[in-house]
């Protein structure tokens, strides 16, 4: 959902990091909140190639305004979403440092 939302918007995602949304996390949101729009999309992608060792350190500047991180509860935050959580038990791990060449995907 979320590659057909950037594609949608006409975003170029070289040279970028790309905070991207599983599919269950959008349909949560558009349910509360209505439609992802370009605006949405573009809050989670930031200029540059971000590693995850980097993030707390590095200012994330969206391609639609700042964003925040915070460490708590032993988990890495942006803005309010958890990026690269480990499961334990039966559910999925959401993978970090995804290399695609001149950009990186967190999930």
């Amino acid at each position: 959902k979320f590659a057909a939302a950037v594609e949608a918007a006409g975003i170029d995602l070289s040279g970028k990091t790309i905070f991207a949304p599983t599919d269950d996390a959008l349909e949560s949101y558009e349910k509360m909140r209505g439609a992802v729009t370009a605006d949405v999309v573009k809050m989670h992608i930031v200029e540059g190639k971000i590693a995850s060792k980097d993030i707390p350190t590095t200012p994330l500047n969206s391609l639609n305004g700042a964003l925040n991180y915070r460490y708590a509860v032993r988990k890495n935050f942006v803005n309010d979403a958890i990026i690269g959580e480990t499961t334990f038990g039966g559910g999925p791990n959401y993978p970090i440092d995804v290399d695609c060449g001149d950009s990186i995907i967190h999930t």
